[in-house]
């Protein structure tokens, strides 16, 4: 073999290794510098992620330094101030915390609104002298709450009627229940205006649904203050909430609303029952508001429900005292609603 050959071979193998020398290190620095990437990323990562909490725990803290200065001086002004920073931080945070935000600023607020301005009792004062408790023949409590609260102004001087519009505006209205003071309370609609937009739409659903029945007083003076038909409207949306949303935050709130106007619906109240004292028949007037709420809603567990409970009554008709009964009846249909949680007792 000639030297020219020889060398050539050479110069070969000093090549190739050369190439897989600098292939071996090209591909350990891309490895270290893919690594040192990553690492970067990650760093990155979790310095936003800690900033994220680090700024959703600033807006907490900044709403709730407000609410603890309200309760130390309430007052319409601070009232304004916690709902402004409410407004500004609710989208920030997370759909648990406006949910306990709501639930704080409900436990702050609630047992403030008769404190609010010293003139707020004067204006009780006035409404107590002049108003009569007795509702009008046929009035809903709803009714009778509007109709007191538009003459109350037309009593009172400058200063208090300012005030009492200040009030209006938020949603604070004057309440009278059965056997109490009247005294100032927060209408759902305040909630639903301040808090539902940022809410699961099931739970804007309930607060609206709040909105429309707005704190009614069911019964009064041993008797029904809304009637039945409405009664039955309330109870088939509550029915809707618990099969559309099952698992909404408010489901316990919705089977008591539930339960309690079936129970109102069907057995009625002294003063307006459902069954008739001589006869134990269903009243007529009662028996046109049933079939007024199963037209509107059929097939639905409300109607149904009236639909057994009218079976019961009438085949218990000359043959057993039903009336004592009626409430027992009422809550055994009310349990077998499908979308009631059944409550599991241990042995």
């Amino acid at each position: 073999m000639s030297k020219y050959r020889i060398s050539l071979i050479i110069v070969i193998i000093v090549a190739a290794v050369a190439g897989i020398l600098y292939l071996l290190y090209s591909t350990k620095k891309e490895t270290v510098q893919a690594s040192t990437t990553l690492q970067s990323n990650n760093s990155d990562f979790k310095k936003d992620t800690v900033k994220s909490i680090e700024h959703a725990a600033e807006q907490t803290t900044s709403i709730s330094l407000k609410i603890s200065s309200f309760q130390s001086y309430p007052s319409i002004a601070a009232m304004n101030e916690v709902e402004k920073t409410i407004r500004q931080q609710l989208p920030l945070l997370n759909i648990t915390q406006r949910y306990l935000l709501l639930e704080q600023w409900e436990k702050a607020l609630t047992p403030m609104v008769n404190r609010l301005a010293p003139e707020q009792q004067q204006i009780l004062a006035i409404y107590k002298s002049f108003t009569n408790t007795s509702y009008l023949a046929g009035e809903s409590s709803g009714a009778y709450s509007k109709r007191i609260n538009t003459a109350l102004p037309a009593k009172l001087n400058p200063a208090q009627k300012i005030l009492f519009q200040q009030l209006t505006a938020r949603q604070i209205e004057i309440t009278e229940a059965e056997e109490q003071e009247p005294a100032f309370e927060l209408k759902p609609a305040y909630w639903k205006n301040l808090f539902a937009s940022r809410l699961t739409a099931g739970d804007q659903y309930y607060w609206n649904q709040q909105t429309i029945e707005n704190n009614a007083a069911i019964d009064y003076d041993a008797g029904l203050a809304v009637d039945r038909v409405t009664l039955g409207e309330w109870a088939f949306s509550w029915e809707s909430y618990l099969k559309k949303y099952p698992e909404g935050h408010y489901r316990k709130e919705a089977e008591e609303k539930y339960r309690n106007y079936m129970s109102y619906l069907l057995v009625g109240l002294e003063n307006t029952p459902t069954l008739n004292s001589e006869t134990y028949k269903i009243e007529p007037d009662v028996i046109t508001d049933f079939e007024s709420i199963i037209k509107r809603h059929p097939n639905s567990t409300v109607a149904n429900s009236i639909i057994l409970f009218r079976r019961t009554i009438q085949d218990a008709e000359g043959k057993i005292n039903i009336a004592p009964k009626l409430y027992e009846l009422a809550n055994t249909l009310t349990s077998e609603a499908p979308f009631i949680k059944k409550i599991s007792v241990k042995p």
